[in-house]
């Protein structure tokens, strides 16, 4: 039973390493206030590590920080810049997916409970997106 414990364990450090490697780190200006799961996170400069599974923001402060997982996406058409999209209702800002530059590759982030909710109360959700840059 311990051999099989030390094997998945060294798979999954092995697949985190494999991912690691192939992540795309992205800059972006976030001009609002935003939820990426259960964390808030203030408007900002942020650097953006991702990759088809996980993403991690970073404010360049060094203040906030947030991981979270991804669904692998894909759009029709590549966007010739990488691109963040937000769920909005109201005034509240919700972490939506990550689009890197001249890929039709993206992640999505999975609904929270709290966005459910707004979406019952507010209605409908807009979308707004946010430009990032590469490093």
């Amino acid at each position: 039973m311990k051999r099989l414990h030390f094997a998945l364990g060294l798979f999954a450090v092995l697949a985190a390493l494999g991912l690691h490697a192939q992540s795309t780190l992205l800059l972006a200006n976030i001009p609002f206030d935003f939820q990426v799961g259960n964390s808030l996170m203030p408007a900002g400069e942020y650097s953006i590590d991702c990759s088809e599974h996980w993403l991690a923001l970073r404010a360049s402060d060094g203040k906030h920080a947030a991981i979270a997982l991804t669904t692998p996406v894909t759009r029709p058409k590549a966007p010739t810049t990488g691109l963040l999209e937000f769920h909005k209702y109201g005034d509240a800002y919700f972490f939506a997916g990550v689009w890197t530059p001249n890929s039709r590759d993206g992640g999505a982030l999975p609904t929270t409970p709290r966005e459910k909710e707004l979406a019952s109360r507010i209605g409908p959700r807009q979308k707004a997106v946010v430009a990032v840059r590469g490093k």
